[in-house]
């Protein structure tokens, strides 16, 4: 009966860190938007094409203008995740999803994207979860154990190292990869299965703080 009880709190644990994790996650979904041109124009200091500021609740964003479009990312406290939004040059939604909130390197897509096209209509909706069956929260309990820091946001490039969580298809197989500062000079990278979650390959490399 005890031993029963044991797994049975074991399980309800890990229900809980799941849930947890979920409600962590940015809210986002497949509605038209444009870009608040208006909060940019009164936000931004003169001859400038970025903001960055925090919000009262925490949250980090930055908003910028460019020949090839409009951007608007927004790193959530206490998330390991940010929403981030591309635009056309005519201010309307193009894409928008959720990203790991190391925003450097090639943050993995989480969740479903959403693709528009230059009137506002919703193009296709992209799941990138779809492939991996060794999911985030495993990605956590592996850096647990591993003794591998993963930051909650905001995250900003200025605050030192943070571990970097990248994950892609490759040999037509989902494969993660998880880059950190092993010692103060020492950057460790481990590549694991998408499906099975068994370690693939670890190497270590000089890291050169610039």
């Amino acid at each position: 009966m005890k031993k029963i009880m044991f797994f049975l709190s074991l399980i309800m644990a890990f229900s809980c860190k799941s849930q947890h994790i979920k409600s962590m996650l940015p809210f986002i979904d497949n509605k038209f938007e444009k870009f608040d041109i208006d909060k940019f124009i009164k936000s931004t200091k003169k001859d400038t094409d970025v903001l960055r500021e925090f919000l009262p609740n925490g949250n980090y964003i930055e908003m910028s203008i460019a020949k090839s479009g409009k951007y608007y990312s927004e790193s959530y406290k206490d998330s390991y995740f940010m929403i981030s939004k591309s635009y056309y040059t005519n201010g309307k939604i193009k894409y928008k999803g959720i990203i790991f909130n190391v925003p450097w390197g090639a943050p993995f897509q989480k969740g479903i994207w959403y693709d528009f096209d230059e009137n506002g209509k919703l193009l296709k909706e992209v799941d990138y979860d779809k492939p991996y069956q060794f999911t985030f929260e495993d990605i956590l309990r592996f850096c647990e154990k591993e003794g591998i820091p993963v930051t909650k946001g905001p995250v900003l490039q200025s605050t030192g190292f943070h571990t970097i969580i990248t994950r892609r298809i490759e040999n037509e197989k989902p494969i993660w990869e998880i880059e950190w500062l092993k010692k103060p000079s020492l950057v460790e990278n481990i590549i694991l299965d998408g499906i099975s979650g068994k370690e693939i390959s670890r190497k270590e490399s000089k890291f050169i703080n610039n």
